[in-house]
C-alpha cells in the first residue's frame, strides 16, 4: 500500500490525540516531525475511513462556545418602585389618621382566625400595614433593592401582579401553618417574593447557556443567602411569612424565565398587568373597609 499524508502541521497535542483515535479504530499511522508541527501518515487505502474517524472525534469532542444568555431589560422600573412607596405610604398615613373614620389596622391586618372566617382581603392589605416608622423603612429599602431588578427582567406590571399575588398566597400558607391567635402585617413577605423571583428568573436563564451547575446555581445561591442575612432577624419577625414569600418568588420566576413575555417594547401588557396589581389592592381594601 501507498502511505499518503493525512494531516499535516499539526500541534504534537493534537498529532498525539488523533494518532490514539486512529490506534483505538485500528488503523495503521505513522507520526512524522515536521518544520512546523508533525504529520500523520496512513495508507491510502485507509485514508477515507481515517479522516471519517478524525471528522467524528471532531464533531464529538468540539467545545462549543458558551450561548450567550439573554436578559431583556425591561424599562420604566421606576414607575413601580414609586407607586410600591405611594401605597404603602398612603396606607401607613391613611392608618395613622383613622381616614374614613376607620381603624385601618384592626381591618385589615390578617389574623388566622379572621382569615378562617373567609375575610379573604386581610391576606392582601396586611401587605401594606406596617407596625412602625422602622418597620416601614426597611421594607421601603429591601423593596425597593429586591423588586427594582425584578421589575427590568419581566416588566414592571408583570412582576407587581406577580409580587402581590405570590405574597398573598404565601401569606395564606403562613397562616394556615399557625395556631388561631397568630398575626401578621407588613410588606416583608412581598419583598422576599420579590427576590425569589429575580433569583429564579436569573438562574433559570443562566442554565440555558454552557455554564457549570455552580454557576448556573449562583444566582438563586445569592437570593438565599440575602433571605438568611435580610429575613430571620428581629423577635417580631415571621421567617416562615418570609421563606414563604421567597419559595412562591421562586416558583413564579422559574415559570415566567420560561414563559414567552412580551417583549420590551410593548407597553400595553405591562399596563395592565400593573392596573390589575392595583386593582387588586384596592379591591381588598374597599372590602376590608366596607366588612371588615
Amino acid at each position: 500500500m501507498v502511505p499518503v499524508r493525512l494531516a499535516a502541521r499539526l500541534p504534537p497535542p493534537v498529532a498525539r490525540d488523533w494518532s490514539l483515535v486512529l490506534t483505538a479504530v485500528g488503523i495503521a499511522h505513522q507520526r512524522e516531525p515536521a518544520p512546523e508541527g508533525e504529520e500523520l501518515w496512513v495508507d491510502a487505502g485507509d485514508q477515507a475511513r481515517a479522516a471519517a474517524e478524525i471528522g467524528r472525534y471532531l464533531r464529538e469532542n468540539h467545545e462549543r462556545p458558551a450561548a450567550p444568555v439573554h436578559f431583556p431589560r425591561y424599562g420604566h422600573a421606576a414607575w413601580g418602585i414609586a407607586a410600591y412607596v405611594a401605597v404603602l405610604v398612603s396606607v401607613t398615613g391613611a392608618a395613622l389618621y383613622r381616614l374614613f373614620d376607620r381603624n385601618w389596622v384592626n381591618r385589615g391586618v390578617l389574623e388566622v382566625s379572621l382569615l378562617r372566617e373567609a375575610e379573604w382581603w386581610r391576606a392582601v392589605t396586611a401587605l401594606t400595614l406596617h407596625a412602625d416608622l422602622g418597620h416601614l423603612l426597611a421594607n421601603l429599602a429591601f423593596g425597593i433593592l429586591f423588586a427594582y431588578p425584578a421589575s427590568q427582567f419581566v416588566g414592571v406590571g408583570v412582576a407587581w401582579l406577580a409580587i402581590v399575588l405570590g405574597a398573598a398566597a404565601a401569606n395564606v400558607v403562613d397562616m394556615a401553618l399557625h395556631p388561631p391567635e397568630h398575626s401578621i402585617l407588613g410588606a416583608s413577605t412581598a419583598v422576599f417574593t420579590a427576590l425569589g423571583l429575580a433569583s429564579a428568573f436569573t438562574w433559570r436563564r443562566r442554565a440555558t447557556g454552557s455554564l457549570t451547575w455552580m454557576q448556573r446555581l449562583a444566582p438563586l445561591v445569592a437570593g438565599v443567602a440575602l433571605l438568611a442575612f435580610t429575613g430571620t432577624g428581629g423577635e417580631r419577625t415571621d421567617v416562615l411569612a418570609h421563606l414563604l414569600g421567597f419559595v412562591a418568588g421562586v416558583g413564579i420566576g422559574s415559570l415566567l424565565a420560561r414563559a414567552r413575555l412580551p417583549p420590551p417594547g410593548s407597553t400595553a401588557p405591562q399596563w395592565i398587568a400593573g392596573g390589575l396589581a392595583l386593582s387588586i389592592l384596592a379591591i381588598a381594601w374597599a372590602t376590608a373597609l366596607l366588612l371588615g
